[in-house]
């Protein structure tokens, strides 16, 4: 998939098949994201303009629910990304998962919850390679599949 979509701060971009779902916004007013691993605690510093996404393991209307709480929570709440060591039994019953910044690679190959670093975000079925790159006033995606694209007020 090649192609721009503007993107407001008021916005929610989904990305979907019909067993995922991507929901993407913009960092907004959130300066900054924690994450959380075993060993320390990192911080993610964020630009307006930078993205803030979350991959959930199902399909439709619910899972475009859950993923705009979720964004509502991280951007609007503060609520800090956790990291899990891999291996951990947690990581077979994540719901979602979520990555913060200017540039996130979708990969199927990863095990999701277990990567601190917000360059790269578990993306499966037809968002597997999808490259998010943030622009001022939206969001170019790069590569991968085909998955189908709405856009949606941002409320959780």
């Amino acid at each position: 998939m090649n192609a721009e979509f503007v993107l407001h701060e008021d916005e929610v971009l989904f990305l979907y098949d019909d067993r995922n779902t991507v929901g993407i916004v913009k960092a907004a007013g959130a300066r900054q994201a924690y994450v959380e691993t075993d060993e320390e605690e990192l911080i993610q510093f964020l630009e307006p303009e930078d993205l803030i996404a979350v991959s959930c393991f199902s399909g439709g209307e619910r899972a475009m629910r859950m993923a705009r709480c979720m964004l509502f929570l991280v951007r609007e709440g503060g609520v800090p990304l956790l990291v899990l060591k891999k291996g951990h039994p947690a990581t077979r019953r994540i719901p979602l998962v979520v990555s913060a910044g200017s540039r996130i690679v979708l990969s199927g190959c990863i095990v999701p919850g277990t990567h601190p670093e917000q360059d790269v975000l578990c993306g499966k079925g037809e968002m597997d390679g999808i490259t998010l790159k943030a622009v001022k006033g939206g969001v170019i995606l790069e590569g991968g599949g085909s998955p189908r694209t709405a856009i949606q007020r941002f409320q959780p």
